[in-house]
This record gives C-alpha cells, sequence and structure tokens, in this order.
C-alpha cells in the first residue's frame, strides 16, 4: 500500500506539474501564469484570445482523474446560479485533452491574506465589522439560491478598490448536503462531525474566523506573555465580543442566518461611532 501510495505522488508530481507561460488551452485561453494550486486543481491567470480579457481558468488535476472532475462540474453547477456583484461570473465549462475547465471572471486586486502578511496592514474594530458586513453580502446571496460557500477564509476574500469579493467555491455544497466522502480526508481540521448537513452556520462560523484573523492583524502581545486565548489577548468592545462567541458557538448563534448577523453588525457600528 504504502509502494502504491509513493507511486502516486510521483506520479502526480510528473502529471500535474503547472504549464508554462504562454501555453494556449481549447485554442482560446493562453496562459499568462499560475494563481494557485489546490487539492484537485490549478488555477492560472489567462488571456480570453476571443476577447482580450484576462480570466481565471481551473483546470483539473490528472493525477486525481475522475473526482478532479467531478468536483470541477460541481463547482460549475453552483457558480451558474450565482449572479451578484461581489462574486466572478462563471464564463465557460469545458474538457480538453481529458482534463476538465472551468473559466471565471478575473477578480485582480489583493487577497486579505496578503494585506495582512505580505503588506502588513493592521485593521481596527470598526475596519473588521465593515469589512465582515461586505464579505456578508455574497454569502446571503449564496445562502438564498440554496447552497454554502463551505470556504470562507481571508485566503478566498479579495480586496479591490475599497470592495470585497468572494473567490473558490470548489468546497460549496447544497444546503442539507454532506461532505462528499471524497473530501472527508482534506477536511480533517473541519471541527464539527464530517458527515454534518451543510447549514448556513457553517460560513457564518468561517466569518467568525475571518474576524479573529482580521482583528488579529493590530495585535501587539505583550513582550514576556505567554500565549493565551482570544478573549484574553484581544480588547473587544463588549458587543463585538459577544458576537464572535456566537458565531463561533460558545454562545447560542444566530437563527436568522446572515441577516441578523448583519443587523447585529449594523448595530455594534452605530455604537462605534
Amino acid at each position: 500500500m504504502e509502494l502504491r501510495r509513493s507511486w502516486q505522488r510521483l506520479l502526480g508530481l510528473w502529471t500535474d506539474r503547472p504549464r508554462p507561460k504562454g501555453t494556449t488551452i481549447a485554442e482560446r485561453y493562453t496562459i499568462q501564469g499560475l494563481l494557485g494550486m489546490g487539492s484537485y486543481g490549478l488555477t492560472y491567470l489567462c488571456t480570453d484570445d476571443q476577447t482580450g480579457n484576462e480570466v481565471a481558468l481551473k483546470e483539473s488535476k490528472p493525477s486525481k482523474g475522475r473526482l478532479a472532475a467531478h468536483l470541477l462540474e460541481r463547482e460549475a453547477d453552483v457558480m451558474e446560479g450565482l449572479h451578484h456583484e461581489a462574486i466572478p461570473d462563471l464564463l465557460d465549462v469545458f474538457t480538453s485533452g481529458r482534463r476538465s475547465y472551468i473559466v471565471t471572471e478575473y477578480i485582480r486586486g489583493q487577497t486579505l491574506e496578503d494585506c495582512i502578511f505580505e503588506q502588513g496592514l493592521q485593521y481596527s474594530e470598526r475596519e473588521c465589522l465593515e469589512l465582515a458586513g461586505q464579505l456578508l453580502a455574497p454569502v446571503a446571496h449564496v445562502h438564498e439560491q440554496g447552497y454554502i460557500h463551505g470556504d470562507v477564509r481571508i485566503p478566498n476574500v479579495i480586496l479591490r478598490e475599497g470592495m470585497l469579493h468572494l473567490i473558490d467555491f470548489g468546497l460549496a455544497r447544497r444546503l442539507g448536503e454532506p461532505l462528499l466522502p471524497e473530501l472527508k480526508r482534506r477536511m480533517r481540521e473541519v471541527p464539527e462531525p464530517e458527515d454534518e448537513q451543510a447549514t448556513p452556520d457553517h460560513d457564518l462560523q468561517d466569518i467568525g474566523h475571518f474576524l479573529l484573523f482580521m482583528l488579529y492583524s493590530a495585535y501587539e502581545p505583550e513582550k514576556g506573555r505567554e500565549p493565551a486565548s482570544w478573549q484574553e489577548e484581544l480588547k473587544l468592545t463588549p458587543e463585538l465580543h459577544q458576537m464572535l462567541e456566537r458565531l463561533l458557538g460558545l454562545r447560542p448563534g444566530y437563527e436568522g442566518g446572515a441577516p441578523e448577523l448583519q443587523a447585529e453588525i449594523e448595530n455594534v457600528l452605530l455604537k462605534l461611532q
């Protein structure tokens, strides 16, 4: 079994190598560079030679076979029903050379992960709440269409000209649907039971972690002090402290979903003025 896994890893290193810049796929999409590599796909920045526009093209990993293609098909099915200014438009779906592809609008900007860890930007309580409020708009739209995003994290949130955009719907699933068995190994760090059905609360909990990451951008640990819980380290207003505890499951959550959370964010922002 171990020999087989080693062979599969070596095969993956060979077959899943990123395509070089200048490669044209399906006689239409010319690669400018690699945007990212996930467990089941590679995403490129391409030029659509028919329109001249920049697009994001996601390609299934050959080493993952039918599973990678299936996951791309699921992602395309979800995105086809989403129409929101803060979510990239799905532009094309096709297969070529035994690989599956989806093409989406390219959002040129900075991920919040880059803003914090590469640019060293710091965000105040008010800024964190305003950004979370912006993020709730596309998340609520996803819920209204009967899905959860399933991966609301700072690498999947792009800031462009002061506006947030939610990307990467590779883990999206229908409300009530459990996590695909094939993905359970990838999602070992997920705190909820792996067979738990998808609910809006999954994304709201992610927004709680999103808020924590943003708030910690401005945290300066005291010299010599031992690490502690966020409740002890972050000096937050009582209302924001309580909101985080509700989002993270330490208090009763938001049964009213994204609209209830949005209303609470607006109330806390009013108090911060």
